[in-house]
């Protein structure tokens, strides 16, 4: 049975698909906490949306989709205006739209028609939202006679009317996809980033690896693996093998970066890394250092390791006071370097600096000495990874987080556990979780560095 959550999927990773149909579901891997909360999120959010409105559902028994089918039909039948958790079946399709809401026009119940509503937690609408509306829109005018060719998708902030017919020929070409990924194709392996959160991840990570395929190169989107492997450019052999100024031609990119992703394909191949030592600004103190934020955005701790030590700033619910205390600390030191591991830090100060008016001076100063060792990493170092996160890289270089499910998404379940109980083991999981984050940054940091930091 293909679902509306497969067409959603597919957007995403047509592999998944694949996996969900024709393996062993006991291979996946349990959701981490943060993914759990993310779904809470969204069922909390879709229960505020139907709290609003008057609703109709189908009564029938979970899994006998069959009877819900006819349910649906009749709430349909009478007119009622909004359907919740309707059920749409055809043949091997089986859809649950969160909602189904009547509209004025022509269909064969009557005077009436009704369009497909999703609520989503996303703050805007996404590619897989849409083909997953479609796939409903699909279903609704089978059942109803009539294609409205429109959806709604009831955001986090906002409404949108959705016009599905732009989407018809790329909706139509996945479903013929998804149906003989159904009857056993196996497509779409791809790895990038994505997959450390991904529950098949055990499967399609070492699967990749003993077919040395191309996509194991980091940077690599999945729009171009697809691009090379129509062209027999499916493993990293075939990529050393390729001419680099057809194959960037080929995917509309450079001859500097394939050659780039050739010299990743050696390297994993071979096993040996490439690192240019990079010279940092001479200061007398480097600084490592990582916020943490809560899940709506709000600062709650900035940690510092400096001269081989953890210090950090932390408040429950002051932000101000921690941005004052940092820069405090920092304009005694007067000579420094501040290093982070990836963008969100820096934009996160431009928009506290803004927030608390920090002067000028002092916020050209500090952003003047912060560097982002992501960057560095990405233009310096060559290695058989298939992330370049900092915990991806720093536990190449032999340096252990203490907490198995450390993460930044975890970390914010902590601070509102921490926030809520004040327990102080809580407490200490968060902190040493930050500890180890600037500890990591500093591994790296060593790592790149032509002299001493």
């Amino acid at each position: 049975m293909i679902e509306a959550s497969d067409v959603f999927e597919y957007f995403m990773c047509p592999y998944k698909v694949y996996n969900k149909h024709n393996r062993d579901k006991s291979l996946m891997i349990p959701l981490s906490d943060f993914s759990k909360r993310l779904m809470e999120v969204g069922r909390e959010h879709e229960k505020e949306v139907v709290s609003k409105m008057k609703v109709s559902r189908p009564v029938f028994k979970w899994g006998d989709f069959s009877k819900g089918f006819l349910e649906t039909v009749k709430l349909m039948k009478i007119g009622v205006d909004n359907i919740y958790q309707g059920v749409l079946k055809d043949d091997n399709y089986l859809g649950i739209p969160d909602l189904l809401i009547k509209q004025e026009g022509n269909s064969r119940f009557g005077d009436y028609f009704y369009i497909a509503a999703d609520i989503k937690s996303s703050t805007k609408s996404k590619e897989e939202q849409i083909m997953q509306l479609k796939f409903y829109n699909m279903l609704l005018a089978r059942t109803q006679g009539f294609d409205a060719e429109k959806g709604t998708l009831i955001l986090k902030e906002t409404t949108e009317s959705i016009d599905l017919a732009p989407f018809e020929d790329k909706f139509n070409a996945a479903l013929t996809k998804i149906d003989l990924i159904d009857k056993g194709l196996e497509y779409g392996l791809h790895i990038d980033g994505v997959c450390k959160d991904c529950p098949w991840r055990n499967v399609c990570i070492p699967l990749a690896k003993k077919k040395k395929d191309v996509s194991l190169i980091y940077g690599l989107s999945r729009p171009a693996h697809y691009k090379l492997i129509e062209n027999d450019i499916s493993t990293l052999t075939d990529l050393k093998k390729a001419d680099s100024s057809k194959m960037a031609e080929l995917i509309d990119s450079t001859p500097e970066t394939v050659d780039r992703w050739k010299a990743y394909a050696s390297v994993i191949i071979s096993g040996k890394v490439k690192i240019n030592k990079f010279e940092f600004p001479k200061t007398k103190n480097h600084i490592c250092f990582d916020i943490e934020t809560t899940e709506d955005g709000k600062l709650y701790l900035i940690g510092l390791w400096h001269n081989k030590k953890f210090k950090y700033f932390l408040s429950g619910d002051d932000e101000k006071k921690i941005v004052d205390d940092f820069i405090e600390y920092l304009l005694g030191l007067k000579d420094y370097t501040l290093y982070h591991y990836g963008p969100y830090e820096k934009s996160m100060f431009r928009q506290l600096f803004d927030k608390y008016k920090v002067d000028d001076f002092v916020r050209g100063d500090i952003n003047s000495k912060m560097i982002d060792l992501y960057q560095i990493v990405k233009k310096n170092a060559v290695l058989p990874l298939t992330s370049y996160g900092l915990k991806e890289i720093a536990k190449y270089f032999k340096f252990k987080w203490r907490s198995s499910d450390a993460g930044g998404g975890n970390s914010m379940l902590w601070f509102d556990e921490w926030n809520k109980s004040k327990d102080k083991k809580v407490l200490k999981k968060i902190l040493n979780y930050n500890e180890d984050d600037v500890k990591g940054t500093y591994v790296v940091l060593k790592k790149l560095s032509k002299g001493k930091v």
